[in-house]
């Protein structure tokens, strides 16, 4: 199948965006990902995917924490500067308040999940995650969705 064909049938699908974090060496990480989803109820486990060309795997790896942000609909600024790979890791923490330094959660969103990285292997052009939820919460407020390539609001 033709790589744009691809993309445009998978654009379809709307999906939630979230925003993935860990911590590694005191230096918060992140990266803005649709790419997300619940793997297992008992034990709570979910996956996510990270381009293998980013730099930011070697923090994941080393680390072995994450936490899935997931996004309310007033966030597309935030989605949007953790999406740049212009922006340093640094300029995109700038952009958000943080509920806490040891796992980067994220003030303002729909809810979080925090835990440990279990598994990952490299699939295609990507490095895929699995984790162990650890703990979570979840707040009021509308999701951020992406589809047709660009962002969606549900109403």
């Amino acid at each position: 199948m033709e790589q744009e064909d691809f993309r445009a049938i998978c654009a379809q699908f709307a999906t939630g965006v979230t925003l993935i974090t860990t911590t590694h060496n005191s230096k918060p990480y992140g990266f803005t990902a649709n790419s997300f989803t619940s793997v297992s109820l008992e034990p709570a486990i979910v996956l996510f995917c990270l381009k293998t060309a980013s730099e930011t795997n070697a923090a994941f790896q080393a680390s072995k924490s994450f936490t899935i942000n997931i996004l309310s609909d007033k966030q597309e600024n935030v989605s949007n500067a953790f999406a740049s790979s212009k922006n340093s890791h640094e300029a995109r923490f700038e952009q958000v308040e943080l509920k806490s330094n040891k796992s980067p959660i994220i003030k303002g969103g729909l809810g979080y999940l925090t835990g440990e990285i279990i598994k990952y292997e490299e699939v295609g052009d990507h490095i895929v995650y699995y984790g162990q939820v650890k703990e979570g919460d979840r707040f009021e407020g509308n999701p951020l969705l992406y589809a047709k390539g660009g962002y969606q609001r549900l109403g």
